[in-house]
């Protein structure tokens, strides 16, 4: 199961500029956030394909840990159902978030949906089940008062984006700029990654910038633009 998992987080997050896609399903919403307090949600799942399409539907708990990775592990906080489908050609399906025991928290939660499309027909290779196509969603739980605190520092050749904040943040279009800010460096266009509460992201540096040359990190913030002053920044 351990390897299970970590074969899925890396599949998931191969796929995270493809999530309104699995095949010819689409899925709405991309994003979900509950309340703490909120008893259920509901996802809408269409198979715009001429044939029928089987599912299965998993949420996994979602953390970083110290060295920066990302990791989905079993969680029982969250009910989802049913947890596998065959939707028919050009059919939907609701499928339903269920909280065990909703109450009020001061820190959001973590949690990624993984619907994998697989073959509706018994397996000759047994348990290991063999998988057409797979996306990753990400599930928050948590309140719009939540939010992200975020600083830059440069180590070890990696910018690091550390969040002591409450809630998570997803980070695009990332560049270096110039002390003069006149300058910009792209480290990544499109999506760079997500820092939860109380975690860092790791950005690898193929290429680090030249000495002296940047002081600030600029990317878009939960689609809101932001700039950082980097702590140790080449000189």
């Amino acid at each position: 199961m351990k390897h299970f998992v970590r074969a899925l987080l890396i599949t998931s997050l191969t796929l995270l500029s493809l999530v309104a896609w699995c095949g010819q399903l689409t899925v709405s919403p991309l994003s979900m956030t509950m309340a703490p307090t909120q008893n259920n949600a509901t996802y809408k799942l269409k198979n715009g394909s001429s044939i029928e399409g089987f599912y299965q539907i998993q949420l996994f708990a979602w953390e970083q840990g110290d060295d920066g990775e990302s990791r989905l592990l079993q969680q029982d906080d969250l009910i989802i159902t049913p947890p596998v489908t065959l939707i028919p050609a050009n059919g939907e399906q609701l499928v339903r978030v269920i909280q065990k025991d909703p109450q009020p928290s001061d820190i959001e939660k973590s949690y990624r949906l993984v619907i994998s499309e697989v073959p509706d027909t018994e397996s000759d290779q047994g348990a290991n089940l063999k998988v057409l196509l797979r996306m990753s969603l990400p599930l928050f739980v948590g309140t719009p008062e939540l939010s992200h605190t975020l600083s830059a520092f440069f180590q070890d050749g990696a910018l690091r984006i550390r969040n002591t904040g409450t809630a998570h943040a997803r980070l695009s279009d990332a560049y270096w700029q110039a002390r003069n800010q006149n300058r910009k460096f792209v480290i990544k266009e499109g999506l760079v990654g997500y820092v939860l509460p109380g975690r860092e992201l790791l950005i690898p540096m193929k290429t680090p910038p030249a000495e002296g040359s940047v002081a600030f990190f600029t990317a878009s913030i939960n689609g809101t633009p932001l700039t950082l002053l980097v702590e140790g920044s080449p000189r």
